[in-house]
């Protein structure tokens, strides 16, 4: 570990409860308000896209304050990417449901949101490996376990007989989808035992809620049954504020 890139122990403050438990309001708020309003579209694809796009500029002016790290500067980085993609989904969902009166499911708009996983998976294993290189048991365990289980969970409750062509796309992103949850999980262990500040802790499980959001809609979505207004938005909600917020916690630490 060289001297430049050593993090106090305390380097995040510690989480503020008032904060988390605003988090919770708002989101339980803000998804009563949807399904209370008859036209709230533009409210949601507002929401989805200004906190995506407000995570990566945190994102990238982290990364810039810790210019000169080999570790830091370049995971920021990729988190910064991970929810450009996110934005960029958000935003041509928007074009085709609200604008152009299409189906944005299956579009151009996944390769970008199937992007937010290699980039989130390369900023948790940056992390990883500068913060433990050793894995243990239950790290391969938890690595290899949870997207088998997830992925062959979601193949035995949704395959049949007539399974087209959202099943096998569900599939790809199942998979990509919990092995980014495995990783979550892992930092997750990594970070809780105190080697940082519990900013990044609050950004993992961030991520977790985010990415337990997506495997729940890959699943939904075989059944055509997700739609602006289902409690699956709540995993994204909660998750974006989290990560918006350990970025804040975070800045105001540097």
């Amino acid at each position: 570990m060289n001297e430049d890139e050593v993090v106090p122990e305390k380097l995040g403050s510690p989480i503020n409860y008032k904060i988390i438990a605003l988090v919770a309001a708002l989101v339980i708020g803000f998804h009563i308000t949807v399904n209370v309003i008859k036209e709230s579209d533009a409210l949601v694809y507002g929401f989805s896209m200004i906190i995506p796009a407000s995570i990566s500029i945190f994102s990238f002016i982290t990364a810039q304050r810790y210019a000169g790290t080999l570790v830091y500067a370049r995971a920021y980085k990729m988190l910064g990417i991970a929810f450009i993609g996110i934005f960029l989904g958000e935003l041509t969902y928007f074009v085709y449901e609200q604008i152009l009166v299409l189906d944005p499911y299956p579009s151009i708009a996944d390769v970008f949101f199937y992007s937010f996983y290699p980039m989130v998976a390369l900023y948790l294993i940056i992390n990883i490996r500068f913060f433990s290189s050793k894995i243990d048991k239950l790290g391969i365990l938890t690595l290899l376990g949870i997207p088998l289980v997830i992925t062959l969970a979601y193949l035995f409750l949704t395959m049949s007989d007539e399974n087209g062509f959202d099943f096998f796309y569900g599939v790809a992103f199942v998979a990509a989808t919990s092995t980014t949850l495995g990783l979550s999980i892992h930092t997750f262990r990594i970070f809780k035992g105190g080697l940082i500040g519990t900013s990044w802790l609050t950004l993992v499980i961030g991520i977790i809620f985010l990415v337990a959001g997506d495997t729940w809609y890959y699943y939904i979505e075989v059944y055509e049954s997700y739609s602006l207004d289902d409690p699956v938005n709540l995993f994204w909600y909660s998750g974006y504020l989290l990560i918006l917020y350990s970025l804040y916690q975070h800045k105001k630490s540097l």
